[in-house]
């Protein structure tokens, strides 16, 4: 978060305080003892829910709130602050969203106790002066624990203004063999500056150093090759649904914190001589000369868990951007986390949308979900879609704020059988109302780049000004169980057979003509036999392709559409991918893909 981003959010909690105002009532009222104290009933709330923050050194510091004296001058303003529930921070709409165990609402009868508090003049109490917290100084593990390990970054200097290109920097792993991490947490060196850090874990190829990276990369550009991707890389864990994506091993966002998993889960860091990590740091200028040294801590397991995590950006198998689905092969540089070119935001565009899907062929556990965006992000929803057909919101983020951007931790992870989707939609604001826009820039980048009348790209290594569709999720595959050992007894950590699900489903294509039943179900009739798909989203090579396929004799239920806008397709030749599943009662398909194959059925 930037200074002048953090001025922005404090100036909320600020907002007007005049504490004379408060008509402060003598310590001997009758009032005044019948009413909560700070000593008393509020101190424990402010230092449980609000003092992390709010200290010096911290992300609040502005507004300390340790003390008594530090507190009082503020009591207006944590009053309307609560009331409006908009401190502690929690982006999420509980009513569309579920229970996450790192919520930090205050209880109404914790925001009831402060508003008395307030009401009554904010007395002290008697006794003497609370003492403030201890609080764990840079590693914050909830039991005190130091890390197992340490990677520090190399210290850099920023100038104070001007585009800074994303930072690269490759971390060696220490150990030849693999580890379960049960903990870890990225604890930047110099919090103004980092946007994000993201964080994987890679293999370099045999005979080249991490100094050789930058020079093939530069090499590949002068080919005509894509300037991204990984040049003389692989993934160290792979993504088991798109093995091409990396397993992101941590991410950093302002308001992340230590991150802890389930007993039973564990992600995996892979030692040998060849493993790095990979930190891709997005940095910002402040206005003026700025110095950063961050590092990663990590706290290990001595098994296997029954569980392994996988960090992704969800839902990028597909993707609707302004109403339409995009083709795979349409021109344009890829977004990140997508396989597609997204267009970019128009000028002056209040409302943009853009919708991504993913399909799971096996039953998988989400555990976290982290929706990640730049100055236009706007909201971000998640919404699963069962095989059923039945449809549930995970995660409402209904203002979504780029400079609080948590990872929201569902207090029962959510299993989803075989068959499922999710689909995560996002919305985009290049207008004059985003006020985001109005004062982000200036502090740390040219005006210019921040104007509403800018298209806005989606692109990989984007700065603020540009944007990412990047709803991030964690989750595993419930197939796997790496307390067993696999069937030859060989296998490492993380090396287990990943033997198919014997309940698993497959992506397929179809051609048919769309309709509706009496009762509004969306169907595919004179349909083909379905086959198997490599790829939930459609190119437009497979679009002529379906043009040209006959009709059949078969009949699909079509589960999840409306996304697609399928009203204005009724009745034509379409061209469907996703999930199938067949049982005894019907055939249905959780849609990925729908594309017009002709305008008529015949």
């Amino acid at each position: 978060m930037t200074r002048a981003a953090q001025n922005i959010r404090l100036s909320l909690l600020a907002g007007a305080v005049a504490v004379c105002a408060l008509g402060f009532v003598s310590s001997g009222s009758a009032a005044a003892a019948a009413a909560p104290t700070f000593n008393q009933e509020v101190a424990p709330i402010l230092f449980k829910h609000c003092s992390n923050c709010h200290r010096p050194g911290e992300i609040g510091s502005a507004v300390s709130l340790i003390s008594y004296d530090a507190a009082r001058p503020w009591a207006a303003s944590i009053k309307e602050q609560v009331v409006r529930h908009e401190m502690p921070p929690w982006p999420a709409d509980p009513a569309k969203s579920m229970k996450f165990r790192n919520d930090p609402r205050l209880s109404q009868k914790e925001i009831d106790t402060l508003v008395a508090w307030v009401d009554a003049g904010a007395p002290k109490g008697a006794g003497a002066d609370v003492p403030p917290p201890s609080f764990p100084q840079g590693w914050l593990h909830p039991q005190g624990l130091a890390p197992d390990l340490v990677i520090p970054l190399r210290e850099v200097h920023l100038p104070a203004k001007g585009e800074i290109p994303y930072v690269r920097y490759l971390g060696k792993i220490p150990f030849s063999q693999d580890k379960w991490v049960v903990a870890l947490q990225v604890r930047p060196g110099n919090r103004a500056l980092i946007h994000h850090m993201a964080i994987t874990e890679i293999a370099l190829a045999n005979g080249v150093a991490p100094g050789d990276l930058d020079h093939l990369a530069q090499i590949a550009r002068q080919l005509g090759l894509p300037s991204s991707g990984s040049i003389a890389t692989q993934p160290a864990v792979n993504d088991p649904v798109n093995p091409a994506e990396y397993d992101m091993l941590a991410v950093y966002t302002p308001g992340t914190t230590v991150e802890m998993y389930p007993d039973d889960s564990a992600k995996l860091l892979k030692g040998g001589k060849n493993m790095y990590l990979n930190f891709n740091i997005h940095y910002q200028t402040t206005g003026q000369p700025e110095t950063d040294q961050s590092m990663l801590g990590f706290w290990f397991r001595p098994d296997p868990p029954k569980h392994q995590l996988y960090r992704v950006p969800a839902a990028g198998e597909a993707i609707i951007a302004g109403g339409k689905e995009l083709l795979t092969d349409s021109p344009g540089e890829k977004a990140e986390g997508t396989r597609v070119a997204i267009p970019p935001i128009p000028p002056f565009a209040e409302n943009y949308e853009v919708i991504g899907i993913t399909a799971y062929t096996e039953p998988v556990t989400i555990y976290q979900l982290q929706p990640h965006a730049h100055l236009r992000g706007k909201d971000f929803r998640y919404i699963v879609v069962f095989p059923d057909g039945r449809e549930e919101s995970v995660l409402s983020v209904p203002k979504y704020d780029f400079h609080w951007q948590l990872a929201y931790e569902l207090d029962e992870p959510l299993k989803l059988p075989a068959g499922s989707k999710l689909v995560v939609i996002a919305h985009y604001d290049n207008s004059l109302h985003n006020q985001h826009l109005q004062h982000h820039h200036g502090a740390s980048d040219t005006a210019q780049n921040f104007g509403a009348d800018k298209e806005v790209y989606f692109r990989e290594a984007n700065q603020s000004w540009d944007e990412m569709f990047t709803p991030f999720m964690q989750y595993s595959i419930d197939g796997q169980d790496l307390t067993q050992p696999s069937r030859n007894g060989t296998a490492k950590a993380g090396e287990q057979e990943k033997q198919r699900a014997p309940n698993a489903a497959e992506i397929a294509e179809v051609v048919g003509c769309l309709g509706q039943t009496p009762d509004k179900a969306w169907v595919l009739t004179k349909a083909s036999e379905a086959t198997a798909s490599s790829a939930q989203a459609t190119s437009g090579a497979e679009v002529k392709a379906a043009a040209a396929k006959p009709l059949g004799d078969r009949q699909y239920q079509l589960l999840g559409i409306t996304v697609f806008n399928p009203a204005g397709d009724n009745g034509q030749k379409v061209a469907v991918k996703g999930v199938l599943i067949e049982d005894a009662k019907a055939s249905r398909i959780n849609v990925t893909s729908l594309q017009i194959a002709a305008p008529t059925c015949f």
